[in-house]
């Protein structure tokens, strides 16, 4: 099954180099955090050693914000972080881990069930005191390994199910997309990597935490940096969707039924449904041009296109994400995105309506840019890694958490 992530990894001579620097950045930060403390009422240091394979861009991507805020998780949280590669960490390197206070580590979904949990018990036998995070990167809201949950003290998603039943439940294909595209399409998952997804033991759903989602991918911050300068274009385009796949990816059946409703508004409005690839820069003119994106479901419900497309200036027209949770919220029915039903069956009724009402489509996209721009401007994303920090027990006068921590963030 592919999932639409990118292989990406360091090029092996200037590896070394990267490794080095890091680790010197790392004794200069943690330097820097212990004399604040000692001098002025700054904030306890606390060591972050971020561990992933890095294979999978998108999934990398969850640990941008470490990076791009690192002087700020210094200064506020007293957070200094140092990132080491999954494959350096082997034999007796691993006994680094106890000098943590907190291990975040992050595998590819290519991954084998067995191995990724043998891995777990590993860095969770090697640990010492420190806490044991998973930051799962993909682009599901499902839990791939659930026999992983036992061994960390956190499992931090993009986005997770707004009941948390939902956890409890077992799914045909690697989540709900896949399960819904079985059932509706017919199409089989037995003869993939990943044929069945869950169920999560209920003891342990607890451990799912809600973290930040792509807004916070370095793809995305660039565009909305770059779109405050962007001048209006006209917008001689009524409605855009890219949603065209090869005949034998599964995602089809969830694009399929979009590609057919706006085709048959062709002949009243004008639309835009390219197939081929083009440079970002075309990609991106193209949305700056059209008043309506219609954004389907991928590998995961919530995309890059989706915020690419409010920093556009167009309305996000997109099926129905009442089921999710996910930060930053720009999902908010007739507020933010206008939801369409799953099989798109209304996706005609509501183009129409919004292309006739100007007013309001500008309305819904100004208040979702709004939202966006809030989240950025606010650095939202380091009060959500203080709210890690306190499920688990590292934030200052927050009680240990013991191994089950607080599971309100998965609880509406």
């Amino acid at each position: 099954m592919r999932t639409g992530n990118t292989r990406v990894g360091p090029a092996s001579g200037t590896a070394p180099l990267r490794a080095a620097y890091r680790a010197l950045r790392y004794r200069i930060d943690l330097g820097a955090t212990s004399l604040a403390h000692r001098i002025r009422a700054a904030p306890e240091p606390r060591r972050l050693l971020l561990v992933s394979d890095a294979t999978e861009y998108t999934s990398e991507q969850q640990l941008a914000p470490f990076r791009r805020h690192r002087a700020q998780l210094r200064s506020r949280l007293g957070l200094a972080t140092l990132h080491r590669l999954d494959a350096e960490l082997r034999g007796d390197a691993l006994a680094c881990l106890a000098s943590f206070d907190l291990v975040l580590f992050k595998l590819s979904f290519r991954t084998s069930g067995a191995r990724a949990i043998a891995r777990a018990r590993e860095l969770a036998s090697a640990k010492g005191s420190a806490r044991l995070v998973y930051f799962d990167g993909d682009d599901d809201a499902c839990v791939l390994w659930p026999d992983l949950l036992e061994h960390v003290d956190l499992y931090v998603k993009k986005q997770v199910f707004r009941d948390p039943a939902q956890y409890q439940r077992s799914f045909v294909g690697k989540s709900n997309l896949t399960d819904h595209v079985h059932r509706t399409s017919g199409v089989s998952f037995a003869e993939d990597i990943i044929p069945a997804a869950g169920p999560v033991d209920p003891r342990l759903a607890r451990r799912i935490h809600l973290g930040f989602n792509v807004a916070c991918d370095d793809k995305i911050v660039e565009t909305y940096q770059k779109s405050l300068a962007w001048p209006e274009l006209e917008r001689d385009n009524d409605v855009i969707c890219r949603a065209s796949v090869p005949a034998d990816n599964w995602i089809r059946g969830l694009r399929e039924p979009a590609s057919e409703r706006i085709s048959a508004l062709a002949d009243r409005v004008r639309v835009l449904t390219p197939s081929q690839r083009v440079p970002q820069d075309v990609y991106y003119d193209e949305m700056r041009r059209s008043r309506i994106c219609v954004s389907p479901f991928g590998y995961g419900e919530v995309c890059w296109r989706d915020f690419e497309a409010i920093l556009c200036g167009c309305l996000l027209v997109k099926p129905d994400m009442s089921h999710l949770r996910t930060e930053p919220d720009i999902f908010r029915p007739f507020e933010t995105f206008v939801p369409v039903r799953w099989d798109y069956s209304d996706l005609e009724e509501k183009c129409l309506h919004y292309l006739h009402d100007e007013a309001e489509r500008r309305r819904i996209v100004e208040r979702a840019h709004a939202v966006l721009a809030d989240y950025y401007r606010s650095d939202r994303v380091l009060d959500q890694v203080a709210e890690m920090l306190h499920a688990l027990g590292l934030a200052e006068g927050a009680a240990a958490p013991g191994l089950v921590p607080d599971g309100r963030n998965l609880r509406s």
